[in-house]
């Protein structure tokens, strides 16, 4: 599988926002991205260590969403 582009990058993380799985995300300087986890904790990751866990935990969520063990809050 291919990485995401930047656009993808960023609607994975929105949804994963959107769906409580992160608190919020944003752009840093010099390529990083920041990840606020539901427990408070800020993680600074480069873009490909951002993409491979934003892949990652999509993956999840939606595999999650397939076996019925949680309901999207997406319609």
């Amino acid at each position: 599988m291919p990485p995401p582009d930047r656009e993808s990058l960023a609607a994975m993380l929105d949804v994963l926002v959107y769906e409580n799985v992160l608190v919020a995300w944003r752009r840093r300087p010099f390529g990083r991205y920041e990840l606020i986890s539901r427990d408070g904790a800020e993680i600074l990751l480069t873009a490909a260590h951002a993409e491979m866990w934003a892949v990652g935990a999509f993956a999840v969520y939606l595999a999650l969403v397939d076996q019925g063990r949680i309901s999207p809050r997406m319609p």
